[in-house]
């Protein structure tokens, strides 16, 4: 393979050559500036990162350059990047039908992280799930439909669960299979403009890929659990549990469920008051008195929020981000009811749902 020393970027006469039929001269330049380009991009990937892709390369058949997690490519996940006049386009895919199946299964098994995960990448990015005909004579896999395509965040939890039970079933039967593709483009100007950094942009543009890529290849950190809390404090006093609250308890130590009446402070301040009882949930340890939350609304996964703990009776308040406090005093009123539903996905990672009550 060719050293990248003179790696200057991906110009605009990379992705213009691919719009030059019969040029081949324009085409062996691009695929040259293709494979320097992969090749300082996987020289720079996080270790983490380049042990789930250890092999990258050239495809000269479909004109792209790629990172595997086999040498045989298609056989388990791959990363291509397709470069067109018009676009960069980065997809994620999993085409192997074993490796579809498990995948499958491991969604279906948890499709409120699935969804997540899938969520968080950002509207920037589609998901298509096809439909396919598995060729009884060479094994080869035709496209018959398109089960999903579209943005991401098109899909809520109900829909993406429906759509992975109808995946799951075409996937067991002998005669389909079910191919999986993430993909996002940057306009092919702007990736030229960006000279040698784009290879730092697309290891940024990678890193919220490999929790999905680990989620679905059953490589997942097992879910830690915790005791329960001793000895929990009393409710606290105050607005904090007013008699129109409906509690509906601590389920146990991966989550629960409280629905909360907002006062006009609430909304003018931005923050949802719990009460004493749920601040075991989310302390760390005994001295803690903040913790960092993940807040899903409105087909939003919002990393800014905050649980604080209160003093002197160690009550819990969310605090809202300014995006999440904004959407609340839009939706809501005074004497509002809201519903928290908190899960708690693995030991450093807790989520809480927002919804109103009807």
């Amino acid at each position: 393979m060719q050293s990248t020393a003179g790696f200057t970027g991906l110009t605009m006469p990379v992705f213009t050559a691919f719009g030059w039929m019969g040029e081949e001269n324009a085409i062996k330049f691009a695929l040259s500036q293709l494979e320097a380009f992969i090749q300082e991009l996987h020289g720079l990937l996080p270790r983490s990162t380049q042990e789930k892709f250890p092999y990258f390369g050239l495809s000269t058949e479909s004109q792209s350059v790629y990172l595997a997690a086999a040498s045989d490519v298609e056989s388990d996940v791959f990363i291509a990047f397709n470069a067109r006049p018009l676009s960069l386009e980065i997809e994620l895919v999993l085409k192997a039908p074993e490796l579809l199946s498990k995948a499958l299964r491991l969604a279906a098994k948890d499709v409120h992280r699935f969804h997540r995960l899938v969520t968080e990448l950002g509207p920037e990015w589609s998901l298509r799930l096809q439909q396919a005909q598995v060729n009884e004579e060479d094994g080869e896999a035709v496209h018959y439909q398109d089960l999903y395509k579209d943005t991401v965040i098109g899909l809520d939890e109900a829909a993406l669960t429906e759509l992975v039970n109808k995946a799951t079933y075409l996937s067991g039967e002998e005669q389909w299979t079910t191919p999986l593709t993430l993909s996002r483009r940057l306009p092919s100007e702007q990736a030229a403009t960006m000279g040698t950094s784009i290879t730092k942009v697309m290891s940024d543009e990678l890193a919220p890929l490999m929790p999905l890529v680990s989620f679905l290849t059953g490589r997942v950190a097992k879910k830690q659990t915790r005791s329960k809390a001793k000895g929990k404090p009393a409710a606290a006093a105050g607005d904090a549990l007013p008699a129109e609250v409906e509690d509906e308890g601590i389920s146990d130590e991966d989550g629960f469920t409280f629905i909360a009446l907002l006062k006009s402070l609430h909304l003018r301040r931005g923050f949802i008051n719990l009460t004493s009882e749920h601040w075991p949930f989310f302390a760390q340890n005994a001295r803690a008195t903040t913790r960092k939350i993940t807040v899903y609304y409105d087909g939003i996964y919002d990393k800014g929020c905050t649980v604080w703990r209160l003093v002197p009776d160690d009550q819990a308040r969310i605090v809202l981000s300014p995006a999440l406090h904004q959407w609340m005093e839009e939706f809501f009123d005074p004497e509002d009811q809201i519903q928290i539903t908190a899960r708690r996905l693995t030991e450093d990672d807790i989520q809480l749902t927002l919804s109103g009550v009807a």
